[in-house]
């Protein structure tokens, strides 16, 4: 019987089977149990793959496979489980030009929401052990591994238990960055969360990954729509040419278009730009011998 089988009967025969003559004392028995009620057994909810900033994932590109998970303890009662909210298995695309969050960094100190499970139980190891977790994917089919493992130590939203030891049941967001198969098709592996710390608690589970032609993806990409702009509100195109170091800058309202060439330096400018720039940079639009508008 397994500690998670053992957790798993009710608390009344539990009682009756470990503790008596010959077996566990009372306080050994609730230092027992107080212990499995800790330990970092981790469920996984969701697992998916991606490709950041696409819709669809093409040959050979950087593809993420992401792991929505809890640390559910052995023992924990269905009823003090709370239900997933859909809203923590999402997993949204950081914003354009967000680099730290492109990196895997916060702006600010990511470390003070980092969590690191509780030391693994291990009393005859010759020092404190950190519990980890290997993800890989493996080809059932062939029998070999496909992707190799990713080790995991810490999670990027604690804490895991509070200042009683319960847990908090919150989602957890694991990652790893591996290169698409290069030939479009369906791909199906086998998952596999091992801990290096406790027997019994590895995660198995068969994932799909659905890699699409090159060619779908950019019908799809041409078929975006751009948004007309408000009046008065401009959209700043900013081209940087790698051999003389130019930008070209168009910027358009609903009124006029204007085409303006000039040194990298002097697009600095444009992380604001509203009709005051416009009336500072073109004068407003008007050139001699044309009308209030531009003149086109």
């Amino acid at each position: 019987m397994t500690v998670q089988d053992f957790m798993r009967l009710p608390s009344s025969r539990r009682e009756s089977l470990a503790v008596g003559p010959g077996r566990l004392t009372q306080i050994q028995y609730d230092t027992a149990i107080k212990t499995a009620q800790q330990l970092p057994q981790l469920s996984v909810e969701k697992a998916f793959f991606k490709v950041t900033g696409e819709r669809y994932i093409t040959p050979s590109s950087l593809v993420q496979l992401v792991l929505k998970a809890r640390i559910i303890p052995p023992g924990t009662p269905a009823a003090s489980i709370p239900a997933v909210d859909s809203k923590d298995l999402d997993d949204p695309d950081p914003k354009e030009g967000d680099l730290d969050a492109l990196h895997g960094r916060g702006k600010n100190d990511v470390s003070a929401k980092e969590a690191q499970p509780p030391l693994a139980h291990a009393p005859y190891f010759a020092r404190d052990h950190s519990p980890r977790w290997h993800v890989f994917l493996a080809d059932a089919k062939q029998g070999k591994i496909a992707v190799p493992p990713f080790t995991f130590s810490t999670f990027d939203n604690g804490p895991l238990f509070d200042g009683e030891g319960k847990p908090t049941f919150k989602m957890q967001t694991l990652r790893m960055q591996f290169g698409a198969p290069p030939q479009p098709g369906r791909y199906t592996f086998v998952m596999w969360v091992v801990s290096d710390s406790y027997v019994g608690m590895d995660v198995k589970m068969d994932v799909v990954l659905v890699v699409e032609d090159a060619e779908k993806a950019e019908g799809w990409e041409s078929e975006e729509e751009i948004s007309e702009p408000e009046d008065g509100q401009y959209t700043v195109f900013l081209h940087i040419s790698p051999v003389d170091c130019v930008s070209s800058v168009l910027c358009f309202s609903n009124t006029r278009l204007v085409v303006w060439n000039g040194l990298l330096t002097g697009a600095s400018r444009f992380d604001r730009w509203t009709d005051e720039c416009a009336e500072e940079w073109w004068g407003g639009g008007e050139e001699e011998g044309e009308g209030e508008e531009g003149g086109g």
